[in-house]
């Protein structure tokens, strides 16, 4: 195991498109994140097989691309110091525990939105599924929570390659990450785990509780009819961009009051503290992969009402990073026209494979997404655990 290095970025995100197919990111957000981020807050960690020297009688017998790990005859050393295959009883490790996403988190800060091991019919087809002797199998993202209402709280993110699995690379990732978080000054670690019978067991395993379920959906964009938005608009109302909001003097506040209003009243979200202006713009609306073109926003009367954002990969995979409506327009219809006209603008741009997330008990946005054709993927625990 070592630190991350910028040269490791694409192959980052093949390991993370494999171990999450609908994962949405890219290896210049990746950078950026690693950039904006002061080391004591933030700290990626790599896996990699490291290449054995070629044994007397063994020539051909390393792993094909495409051939599963565990079959192959190498003999190599695992990350765990262990040599050749985990014996029969060895518990099963999932391809990947995540934790603040990206995405891979809202917001670029808080902890999970998404996760996903499952490949689905909405999900796009999978990134490679195996390294190269010598190839990076697996990640790790550690951090402190920076909005978090409650000091000492942090996240660990890991994913393996599925090929890379049951050699003990996630089990050694999660404790490496354990340790970093407490140098960072972290008393309690968030995660998320799939519910896929195995994501929470490996997370139980190591001291983790399983506290709360949420729903990843999926809709394909390429097939799925969208309703148009209502012609004309309501009166008073009017649909537009973040730009359009920022107007020339690139002032996004009121955008930001209406996130921090939105975010407080999320179902299932963590205490947090408001962040300032400058940090909330640096952390959210300069992301790479957030997409303000094709975000939507809601106006009542000159007044930022309801939001849409868009997290798009530059290829065909998009994300709603937030959804929500302030206080005072909430019953009117306004998240789910921000929504759907974000929505039929990303597929105008190409983007075919849509996803967001949803706390089991957000039924207002679950009822949207159900009416706009989304599909449950997945589920996952939010898990936690003190170090």
């Amino acid at each position: 195991m070592r630190p991350f290095h910028p040269q490791d970025a694409e192959a980052t995100v093949a390991v993370r498109r494999a171990a999450v197919p609908h994962l949405v990111g890219t290896a210049r957000s990746l950078l950026w994140e690693t950039e904006q981020r002061p080391e004591h807050e933030r700290y990626r960690l790599i896996a990699e097989q490291p290449e054995q020297p070629e044994q007397p009688g063994q020539h051909g017998q390393r792993p094909q691309p495409g051939q599963p790990a565990e079959s192959a005859e190498t003999g190599s050393t695992g990350p765990t110091g262990r040599t050749g295959r985990p014996g029969p009883t060895e518990p099963a490790e999932p391809a990947a525990l995540l934790g603040r996403l990206g995405h891979l988190g809202r917001l670029g800060h808080r902890p999970g939105r998404t996760a996903e091991i499952r490949h689905s019919g909405h999900a796009p087809p999978p990134g490679p599924r195996t390294a190269a002797p010598g190839g990076l199998v697996g990640c790790a993202d550690i951090g402190l929570i920076a909005d978090s209402g409650t000091p000492g709280q942090g996240f660990v993110q890991t994913m393996v390659l599925p090929a890379a699995q049951r050699a003990g690379v996630g089990g050694a990732l999660v404790a490496a990450a354990e340790e970093r978080l407490r140098a960072m000054g972290a008393v309690r670690a968030h995660t998320w785990a799939a519910d896929d019978g195995v994501a929470p067991d490996f997370a139980e395993r190591r001291g983790y509780r399983c506290l709360r379920r949420a729903r990843i959906l999926g809709l394909d964009l390429a097939t799925t009819r969208l309703p148009a938005p209502p012609a004309p608009l309501p009166e008073g109302v009017v649909l537009c961009t973040p730009a359009e909001v920022a107007g020339e003097a690139g002032d996004l506040r009121p955008l930001y009051e209406a996130d921090v209003e939105c975010a407080a009243d999320e179902p299932g979200a963590a205490a947090s503290v408001r962040l300032p202006y400058e940090v909330w713009l640096r952390h959210n609306w300069l992301r790479p992969d957030w997409d303000a073109r094709l975000s939507s926003v809601v106006l009542v009367d000159g007044a930022v009402a309801a939001y849409s954002v868009a997290q798009t990969d530059g290829v065909d995979r998009y994300w709603s990073g937030m959804t929500g409506t302030r206080r005072a327009f909430r019953g009117r219809g306004l998240a789910a026209l921000a929504k759907v006209d974000s929505l039929r603008r990303s597929r105008a741009a190409g983007y075919r494979h849509a996803f967001t997330g949803n706390d089991a008990a957000n039924a207002a946005m679950l009822v949207i997404n159900r009416r706009l054709g989304y599909t449950v993927v997945a589920s996952q625990w939010r898990c936690a655990k003190t170090l």
